[in-house]
């Protein structure tokens, strides 16, 4: 499948439905991160304090804070553990894990080039203090950052953790064998450079005219032990279905499905939660959501039976962790709802048809 296919669904959705101001990173990824350093010790609350952002805000998945929010945010996550490298480690070891992510499908692509062309799209959803630029020389995959006037010590933890979650993001596809030429940033160590290899597992050049990451092009174009076309083409067909809701005007329901695709494996979604988000009343977005012929109700049962297609499609997960996944608390009701949308229990026909 051609690189950019999949991933210019959400670009569409997001990039020509809400203007992605500058200087602006997504809520979501400042949700992710916190989670993240919860998961290391750390303090919701206190993080949350830190930054100045509400529980609600980091849920809605099309709401933009302040760019130097992300910077504040990893200081202090670094500071509060006592970890100088701390989020570092977050960027090596926070990978995407299940389709609620959208970049999980990113490692389904033909060659590690088109993932990491795919998040690099995907990169204004996420952020806009910086651009992060492809190209390939013929020996190179070159990554660079372009800083967008900003000094490099002012965007110094971002970018390592860019820098950071990009090589994780390669050695997703070939591990230890992954081929980095060679690691440059303009910017100044934060702490002990001999961390920083031992974290990204490759000496970076601090104080460098670039801040880029150079590739073997050869690897980066050889085939990825990952590609999927069928699962990646029924990935897309799901996202997809849903920018006719636009089309036709129905912008609350397609809000709300992807809003709920996001957020089925984290935590018990209401339309309390979405509507606060989108900063209505319950009671208002209801009523568009019906208006529009798509109750809350239909939405989330939607989004739980598309994914559940996606796991059946990958057939590498037990029932228990994708009932989990798709927001079920026991596995009882993950059971009915499957025998009501295929009309026998998963125990008959876990394993999908192909969708082509």
């Amino acid at each position: 499948m051609e690189g950019g296919h999949h991933f210019a669904v959400v670009k569409r959705l997001v990039g020509g439905e809400i203007p992605i101001p500058p200087d602006t990173v997504s809520a979501n990824m400042i949700g992710r991160v916190i989670s993240a350093a919860v998961a290391r010790g750390a303090s919701r609350p206190i993080l949350l304090e830190a930054i100045g952002i509400s529980e609600s805000t980091i849920r809605n998945q099309l709401a933009r804070v302040p760019g130097q929010t992300l910077n504040r945010l990893l200081t202090a996550i670094e500071s509060h553990l006592g970890n100088p490298a701390v989020t570092l480690e977050i960027g090596r070891d926070s990978r995407p894990s299940c389709f609620s992510d959208l970049g999980f499908a990113t490692r389904l692509l033909p060659t590690l080039f088109d993932v990491i062309q795919e998040n690099v799209l995907m990169q204004e959803l996420r952020q806009s203090m910086y651009r992060v630029a492809l190209a390939d020389t013929g020996t190179e995959v070159i990554l660079s950052w372009n800083l967008m006037g900003h000094s490099a010590e002012s965007l110094s933890a971002a970018v390592d953790f860019s820098i950071t979650t990009y090589s994780r993001l390669a050695k997703e596809i070939y591990g230890d064998a992954t081929q980095i030429k060679k690691i440059t940033a303009q910017h100044a160590p934060r702490f002990d450079p001999a961390k920083y290899q031992r974290i990204i597992g490759h000496p970076i050049e601090f104080g460098a005219p670039q801040t880029a990451i150079h590739f073997s092009s050869s690897q980066c174009h050889a085939p990825s032990p990952f590609a999927n076309e069928t699962l990646l083409h029924a990935a897309h067909k799901a996202h997809a279905s849903k920018l006719g809701w636009l089309e036709m005007g129905k912008r609350h329901s397609a809000f709300t499905y992807f809003y709920v695709w996001t957020e089925l494996n984290k935590s018990p979604v209401t339309l309390d939660r979405i509507a606060r988000s989108f900063g209505m009343a319950e009671r208002t977005l209801r009523r568009h959501l019906v208006d529009e012929g798509n109750p809350f109700r239909s939405i989330v049962d939607e989004a739980r039976r598309q994914m559940c297609d996606l796991y059946r499609i990958e057939g590498k997960r037990s029932l228990g962790e994708v009932a989990e996944l798709l927001g079920y608390g026991e596995l009882s009701a993950f059971t009915r709802a499957y025998r009501r949308w295929y009309g026998q229990p998963p125990s008959r026909n876990w394993q999908a048809p192909s969708p082509f």
